[in-house]
């Protein structure tokens, strides 16, 4: 009886496993990641939540569970991460991988965010859900032209629109910075045993960083008891002066008040590594006068700046709640204003997509007002107008509304059979890169040896570089 009950038991687990996450599973819970987005981004709550049910199949398609993307992205642009191969709608397309699905959320915020066709978003009140998803049906998310309709019909059908109003999960309102600060900068104290590698590890930041923000000589290490600075510091110091005690150095000064050594010494006019006597005052917020100079200890410099390649400030990376996240600065990145001209005639080479990313215009608009012109047979020399002001003194203007898609009535089964055409669920694919071993690509994969060598017919287990490998059924 007791083994009947185990075998019982056991097909009542395997049944429950094969179980698709159901879309309410997985607005549970995602939606405190969504929310943290939203005020780290600005992109409302709903549309992440919306896209995250339609492109990954409420997490239950390939692409999902075999690369943690839960949003369709591709490896198009500047993605220096991993990679996944997955049949869309070609062969062995590319697509981001992850190493969580946290990482995957912030990406998806943060590739709407630094791409011009989504900027024009950001501009919309927060809690207009559909001209979001409108706007990214225009900008060309997604190529089926009822995906606007259809994040709306999700938004609606699963009331996604409430979490737009959340505050922060288990806070008030969105604070600038979390944690111990200096000057408005996050700080922490160094304990014992603590290094530059395990400050940077622990707040995903790179080594390099630490020491960048900290003026840290190449080789140095942090002492324990000392303040690290887990941003950059800023270019003004907490204090107006300050006055040079015996033993003080301009980094020890530059670290009390939070601000960056080198504007410290552009600040009082003094030449890079010098220090100054004890009794000297030094500004820290104004420039001194050239008259007013300081009285330095030695004149020989006995501090090197690190040469390091160029600081490029990085996005907080989040961790499981809300530590160490930016919330400084939500919405567009990169936005700058592009003056097109009236009109513009095709060049060699020319493409209406090329001359709308030159232009930061959407193809649709042009096409809206150049209405004869027919992308595939495009001339040189051909005009093109940019704007709606010069169509319409030329009289080509369509007389059209917006090419906005009215909303039209869509029905469950409607829903299901749009999610299944733009959800990725093709077979993966890995490719073999230098450091690859069957032991770790099993577990980015989840899957087993057995299982790749079934799913490849190999004999034995072993992998060249450049070699394609099914990681999914």
């Amino acid at each position: 009886m007791k083994s009947i009950f185990t075998i019982l038991l056991a097909l009542t687990s395997i049944m429950v496993f094969a179980q698709k996450q159901t879309p309410q599973a997985y607005i549970a819970k995602y939606k405190d990641v969504a929310v943290i987005e939203m005020h780290r981004s600005g992109v409302p709550a709903s549309i992440t939540l919306s896209q995250g049910v339609l492109e990954s199949n409420s997490g239950n398609s390939r692409l999902a569970k075999f690369a943690n993307n839960h949003f369709g992205i591709k490896c198009k642009g500047s993605w220096t991460g991993n990679v996944i191969y997955a049949d869309d709608d070609a062969a062995d397309e590319c697509f981001r991988a992850y190493e969580s699905v946290l990482e995957s959320y912030k990406d998806h915020s943060d590739f709407l965010r630094k791409n011009w066709r989504y900027h024009p978003l950001f501009e919309l009140d927060p809690k207009d859900y559909k001209g979001w998803c409108h706007g990214l049906r225009k900008a060309g998310y997604a190529t089926n032209p009822q995906y606007g309709n259809i994040l709306i019909r999700l938004i609606d059908r699963y009331e996604l629109h409430q979490y737009d109003l959340e505050k922060l999960p288990g806070t008030g309102l969105p604070a600038l910075v979390v944690g111990e600060t200096v000057n408005g900068v996050l700080v922490k104290t160094a304990e014992t045993g603590e290094t530059v590698g395990t400050i940077a590890k622990d707040n995903n930041v790179k080594d390099r960083h630490i020491r960048k923000w900290n003026d840290m000589p190449a080789g140095a290490e942090i002492k324990t008891g000392e303040t690290v600075y887990l941003k950059p510091k800023r270019r003004r110091g907490a204090k107006e002066k300050h006055t040079v005690t015996k033993g003080e150095d301009m980094r020890v000064i530059s670290q009390q008040y939070g601000i960056k050594l080198k504007q410290l010494y552009k600040k009082n006019r003094m030449e890079i590594g010098s220090e100054p006597k004890a009794g000297e005052v030094l500004y820290m917020q104004k420039k001194r006068s050239k008259e007013d100079s300081v009285a330095v200890a030695q004149a020989s410099p006995q501090w090197k700046e690190d040469e390091q390649e160029p600081f490029v400030n990085p996005h907080s990376a989040q961790k499981e709640v809300i530590n160490n996240i930016d919330f400084s600065s939500p919405g567009a990145l990169n936005k700058k204003e592009v003056v097109a001209p009236d009109f513009y005639y095709v060049k060699k080479g020319d493409n209406i997509y090329r001359i709308a990313e030159q232009y930061r215009i959407m193809e649709e608009d042009i096409l809206m007002w150049n209405k004869d012109l027919n992308p595939s047979t495009m001339s040189i020399g051909q005009k093109i107008y940019l704007n709606r002001k010069a169509a319409e003194a030329a009289s080509t203007l369509v007389t059209m509304q917006e090419q906005t898609i009215t909303q039209q009535p869509i029905t469950d089964q409607e829903v299901e059979k749009i999610k299944e055409e733009i959800t990725v669920n093709g077979t993966v694919t890995h490719v073999v890169v230098k450091g690859d071993t069957l032991y770790n690509i099993c577990k980015r994969y989840n899957i087993t040896v057995a299982d790749i060598k079934a799913w490849n017919q190999l004999e034995e287990a072993t992998i060249n570089l450049g070699q394609r490998l099914l990681v999914s059924e």
